[in-house]
Protein backbone atom coordinates (compact mmCIF):
# COMPACT_ATOMS: atom_id res chain seq x y z
CA UNK A 1 0.00 0.00 0.00
CA UNK A 2 0.92 3.45 -0.72
CA UNK A 3 0.67 6.32 1.05
CA UNK A 4 0.00 9.93 -0.82
CA UNK A 5 1.49 13.02 1.14
CA UNK A 6 2.19 14.99 -1.74
CA UNK A 7 0.61 14.83 -5.07
CA UNK A 8 2.86 12.90 -7.51
CA UNK A 9 2.40 15.76 -9.95
CA UNK A 10 4.19 18.28 -7.57
CA UNK A 11 7.28 16.20 -7.34
CA UNK A 12 9.51 16.00 -10.88
CA UNK A 13 12.02 13.11 -11.00
CA UNK A 14 12.27 13.32 -14.91
CA UNK A 15 15.71 15.20 -13.97
CA UNK A 16 17.58 13.45 -11.27
CA UNK A 17 20.28 12.31 -12.49
CA UNK A 18 21.37 15.96 -13.76
CA UNK A 19 21.48 16.83 -9.63
CA UNK A 20 25.21 16.66 -7.73
CA UNK A 21 24.40 16.55 -4.73
CA UNK A 22 27.85 15.93 -2.83
CA UNK A 23 29.09 18.09 -0.20
CA UNK A 24 28.47 19.45 3.10
CA UNK A 25 25.50 22.17 3.40
CA UNK A 26 23.74 23.73 0.28
CA UNK A 27 22.32 22.64 -2.71
CA UNK A 28 18.63 22.75 -1.23
CA UNK A 29 17.80 25.51 -3.77
CA UNK A 30 19.17 23.12 -6.61
CA UNK A 31 17.05 20.42 -5.22
CA UNK A 32 13.88 22.22 -5.08
CA UNK A 33 14.80 23.60 -8.68
CA UNK A 34 14.64 19.99 -10.11
CA UNK A 35 12.67 18.06 -7.79
CA UNK A 36 9.65 20.86 -6.59
CA UNK A 37 9.60 23.23 -10.33
CA UNK A 38 6.77 25.34 -8.75
CA UNK A 39 7.92 25.94 -5.22
CA UNK A 40 8.41 29.20 -3.79
CA UNK A 41 11.51 29.63 -1.24
CA UNK A 42 10.08 30.99 1.96
CA UNK A 43 11.67 32.07 5.11
CA UNK A 44 10.49 29.88 7.99
CA UNK A 45 11.47 28.24 10.85
CA UNK A 46 10.41 24.72 10.24
CA UNK A 47 10.60 25.00 6.17
CA UNK A 48 12.06 26.22 3.49
CA UNK A 49 9.80 25.87 0.45
CA UNK A 50 5.85 26.29 0.05
CA UNK A 51 3.78 25.15 -3.45
CA UNK A 52 0.27 24.96 -3.77
CA UNK A 53 -1.76 22.68 -5.89
CA UNK A 54 -5.19 24.43 -6.20
CA UNK A 55 -6.28 25.85 -2.74
CA UNK A 56 -3.84 23.72 -0.98
CA UNK A 57 -0.62 24.56 0.48
CA UNK A 58 2.08 22.47 1.32
CA UNK A 59 5.36 23.80 3.62
CA UNK A 60 8.37 21.20 2.64
CA UNK A 61 11.73 21.32 4.09
CA UNK A 62 14.21 19.97 2.10
CA UNK A 63 16.67 17.58 3.98
CA UNK A 64 19.82 16.40 1.55
CA UNK A 65 22.05 13.70 3.07
CA UNK A 66 23.94 10.65 2.56
CA UNK A 67 22.52 8.68 5.91
CA UNK A 68 23.38 10.97 8.84
CA UNK A 69 20.60 14.10 9.15
CA UNK A 70 21.28 16.40 12.38
CA UNK A 71 18.05 17.67 13.28
CA UNK A 72 18.00 21.01 15.84
CA UNK A 73 15.30 19.42 18.09
CA UNK A 74 14.22 22.79 19.96
CA UNK A 75 12.33 23.56 17.55
CA UNK A 76 9.96 20.44 17.07
CA UNK A 77 8.08 20.93 20.70
CA UNK A 78 4.72 21.49 21.32
CA UNK A 79 3.93 21.54 17.48
CA UNK A 80 -0.05 22.58 16.23
CA UNK A 81 -1.20 20.50 13.94
CA UNK A 82 -0.48 23.04 11.39
CA UNK A 83 3.45 22.44 11.60
CA UNK A 84 2.72 18.89 12.09
CA UNK A 85 1.60 18.58 8.73
CA UNK A 86 4.91 19.83 7.05
CA UNK A 87 6.22 17.69 4.87
CA UNK A 88 9.88 16.20 5.16
CA UNK A 89 11.74 15.50 1.72
CA UNK A 90 14.52 13.39 2.17
CA UNK A 91 17.50 13.29 -0.47
CA UNK A 92 19.60 10.61 0.50
CA UNK A 93 22.79 10.51 -2.06
CA UNK A 94 25.57 8.61 -2.16
CA UNK A 95 28.77 10.46 -3.82
CA UNK A 96 26.15 13.30 -4.90
CA UNK A 97 23.85 10.81 -6.81
CA UNK A 98 20.46 11.01 -5.61
CA UNK A 99 19.55 7.17 -4.58
CA UNK A 100 16.18 8.34 -3.12
CA UNK A 101 13.52 10.38 -2.74
CA UNK A 102 11.11 10.24 0.24
CA UNK A 103 8.69 12.39 1.88
CA UNK A 104 6.94 11.96 5.38
CA UNK A 105 4.68 14.12 7.31
CA UNK A 106 6.51 16.28 10.16
CA UNK A 107 4.17 14.85 12.73
CA UNK A 108 4.33 11.10 12.14
CA UNK A 109 8.19 11.65 11.91
CA UNK A 110 8.70 12.94 14.92
CA UNK A 111 5.86 10.39 16.88
CA UNK A 112 7.55 7.69 15.28
CA UNK A 113 11.01 8.28 16.55
CA UNK A 114 10.04 9.25 19.85
CA UNK A 115 7.98 6.08 20.98
CA UNK A 116 11.27 4.32 20.20
CA UNK A 117 13.27 4.40 22.76
CA UNK A 118 16.56 3.29 20.64
CA UNK A 119 16.74 7.04 19.37
CA UNK A 120 16.85 8.56 23.14
CA UNK A 121 21.08 8.10 23.07
CA UNK A 122 21.10 10.43 20.04
CA UNK A 123 18.65 12.87 21.92
CA UNK A 124 15.12 11.73 20.90
CA UNK A 125 13.15 12.39 23.92
CA UNK A 126 10.59 14.43 24.94
CA UNK A 127 12.15 16.06 27.63
CA UNK A 128 15.23 17.00 25.58
CA UNK A 129 13.09 18.31 23.60
CA UNK A 130 10.82 20.29 26.08
CA UNK A 131 14.04 21.36 27.46
CA UNK A 132 15.57 22.38 24.14
CA UNK A 133 12.87 24.55 23.38
CA UNK A 134 12.79 26.45 26.70
CA UNK A 135 16.56 27.24 26.02
CA UNK A 136 15.90 28.08 22.72
CA UNK A 137 13.25 30.68 23.98
CA UNK A 138 15.63 32.38 25.90
CA UNK A 139 19.06 32.37 23.66
CA UNK A 140 17.55 31.61 19.60
CA UNK A 141 20.20 31.28 18.08
CA UNK A 142 21.07 28.52 19.84
CA UNK A 143 21.07 24.70 18.30
CA UNK A 144 20.54 21.37 19.99
CA UNK A 145 21.38 18.83 17.43
CA UNK A 146 20.00 15.06 17.42
CA UNK A 147 20.84 12.50 15.02
CA UNK A 148 18.84 10.47 12.71
CA UNK A 149 20.31 7.48 10.34
CA UNK A 150 17.88 8.91 7.63
CA UNK A 151 18.45 6.06 5.12
CA UNK A 152 17.89 3.66 7.92
CA UNK A 153 15.46 4.96 9.26
CA UNK A 154 12.96 5.20 5.80
CA UNK A 155 13.75 1.69 5.17
CA UNK A 156 12.86 0.39 8.29
CA UNK A 157 9.44 2.71 8.30
CA UNK A 158 8.98 2.88 4.67
CA UNK A 159 5.41 2.00 4.72
CA UNK A 160 5.43 5.75 6.68
CA UNK A 161 6.73 7.28 3.55
CA UNK A 162 5.84 8.42 -0.45
CA UNK A 163 8.86 7.18 -2.32
CA UNK A 164 8.96 9.26 -5.04
CA UNK A 165 12.22 8.49 -6.86
CA UNK A 166 14.72 5.21 -5.97
CA UNK A 167 17.35 4.53 -7.89
CA UNK A 168 17.93 1.11 -8.72
CA UNK A 169 21.01 -1.54 -8.42
CA UNK A 170 21.87 -2.08 -11.63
Amino acid sequence: MSITILPNHLVNTSQIDALRVAGRGGQEQDIARILLPSAQRVSAPLHDYELRDGTVRYRIEIKKQTNDQWFDIGKYYGLDGSDRDIVVLFVNHTDGRIQTVAAIKLGTLLDTILSDDSFIPYGWARDVLKIASELKKKCPQLQFKAKLKVRDFVASHRHLFQIFYERRAI
